[in-house]
């Protein structure tokens, strides 16, 4: 695999005691690998410099959350003068620009990987530099972001895996080395590879992550180490188990990834440390609501700009040519229909205003105000963006439970907590479409709604087509996209 761009400088990265510079590192003068692992703080400045990759455009900070895969899922009605845009919308992967943006996914996901083992190889030669506890943590986390990268990449680039688990699909990376390596079989890049990984992660943070006895952490008090807050922030151990649970399922494996969702959902820490969002805090306030629901996200980024992605994708007014939105009467009529009192619908859409403009806007990562007097920690969630839900093990559970009245019975709790009323167990077609209403709720501008229609290899049906009123049959060049012509050409 040709990594060409490989940065060493961006795990240069400082970090301080404060809150917001430890969240919102930034790069520094170079350093030897050497002198930055030589002490406990480099450490802690590399694994952050690797999460702020993640948060980068070419990740979740964009392509992987709430514009390219969420586009070709047909989430939105790109204006038609936003070439790029309607490129992706019609599926037109070969277009100039569209296999840019895929090339910098590529590569930036890579490149982190890359980090990743930079990080992992010096834990295992490091002597006296980190204590037992924390040099199991930090191998823990490196071992999850390098299998949730490559999963991700997997799931993208990657064959329809029900249709052709063996096909050849990803380079799987476990060198610092900048190396050629094999497209691996989709299967062995999942048994082999990225749930090895998951499993030796959640080993290593079963004894180790403090999130287990003192949940997320996400505030920091005086005199508190901030090496250890903001566990939400990494990929801790209720993070992986959810990981592997959504491996798991995408491997068709229903009965270990039922295994797993029920773990967690039966942990009484996880329902203390991860509980429902609160509906009296949340719809009676309209000045600073928690609308990335924080309090349920096992694992997500920081994201220090994220309002601007309401005003430059989602605002009527201010979004221009790049201006993200549902067609008319979608969001009202097909998405939520007659179920408005979905705390989803409340807190997340608003009616367009503008000349012209007709229907809903999302504002799930509209700006808040953050009241004079009070402290970034208080408003955490304001740059806060999910990467895996408490919610999505609900599904996972309610999938793959063997008997339908169980399945409805795991779908009603996690309606629950969006203040919803019990649905009635009635088929098997009916509960596979209310699960799939689900996902196109509670997804929407997080990525995953692509991959799920990938995963079942089903149609995007007209009732479930943000983009037009039409029925998207699924297709192979549709779901799997190309691999970057350069890393083609280079084998």
């Amino acid at each position: 695999m040709r990594l060409r761009n490989i940065i060493w400088s961006g795990l240069m990265l400082a970090c301080s005691v404060g809150c917001a510079d430890f969240l919102d590192v930034q790069p520094k003068d170079k350093q030897s690998e050497k002198q930055l692992f030589a002490t406990r703080g480099g450490y802690y400045t590399a694994v952050n410099g690797i999460y702020n990759k993640m948060a980068s455009a070419a990740l979740y900070g964009k392509n992987l959350s709430y514009e390219l895969v969420d586009v070709i899922s047909k989430r939105y009605q790109p204006l038609s003068v936003n070439t790029y845009l309607t490129a992706l919308s019609t599926f037109a992967y070969t277009d100039n620009s569209v296999e840019t943006e895929l090339s910098n996914t590529w590569t930036a996901a890579y490149n982190t990987i890359l980090n990743c083992n930079v990080v992992l190889e010096n834990i295992d030669k490091s002597e006296g530099v980190l204590s037992t506890v924390e040099s199991r943590v930090l191998k823990g986390e490196m071992l999850a972001v390098r299998a949730f990268l490559h999963f991700d990449m997997l799931r993208l680039f990657g064959p329809v895996y029900k249709l052709q688990p063996q096909a050849e699909s990803i380079p799987y990376n476990e060198s610092s080395k900048v190396l050629a390596l094999p497209l691996l079989p989709a299967d062995s890049v999942i048994h082999e590879k990225i749930l090895r990984d998951l499993d030796e992660a959640e080993g290593l943070l079963a004894d180790s992550d403090p999130v287990i006895a003192e949940g997320p952490m996400a505030s920091l008090e005086e005199d508190q180490d901030v090496y250890s807050r903001y566990r939400q922030l990494r990929m801790n151990y209720y993070a992986v188990q959810a990981l592997k649970a959504r491996v798991y399922l995408y491997a068709g494996e229903q009965a270990n990834a039922l295994a797993v969702a029920r773990k967690l959902l039966t942990d009484k820490r996880v329902d203390e440390h991860f509980p429902a969002v609160d509906p009296n805090k949340l719809l009676a306030n309209q000045t600073n609501p928690d609308r990335v629901f924080s309090t349920e996200v096992l694992a997500g980024i920081y994201k220090k700009d994220r309002k601007d992605i309401y005003t430059g994708y989602f605002s009527a007014e201010q979004a221009g040519n790049n201006y993200l939105h549902p067609r008319k009467d979608f969001v009202n009529t097909s998405l939520f229909a007659g179920e408005t009192q979905d705390y989803r619908f409340q807190t997340w859409w608003q009616i367009a205003s503008g000349v012209g403009e007709s229907g809903h806007v999302l504002i799930k990562y509209k700006g808040i105000d953050q009241p004079s007097g009070t402290t970034e920690t208080e408003y955490f969630y304001a740059v806060f963006m999910s990467l895996i839900r408490l919610s999505e093990v609900y599904y996972i559970a309610a999938e793959c439970e063997p008997v339908l009245a169980d399945r409805y019975e795991w779908l009603n709790q996690a309606r629950a907590r969006r203040g919803l009323p019990n649905l009635t167990a009635v088929s098997e077609d009916d509960f596979m479409k209310r699960l799939r209403g689900e996902y196109l709720r509670e997804f929407i501008g997080e990525g995953q709604i692509f991959f799920m229609y990938k995963r079942l290899y089903i149609n995007i049906n007209s009732d479930e087509n943000g983009y037009d009123t039409s029925t998207y049959g699924a297709r192979e060049e549709r779901y799997v996209l190309p691999m970057p012509s350069g890393e083609i050409a280079n084998r």
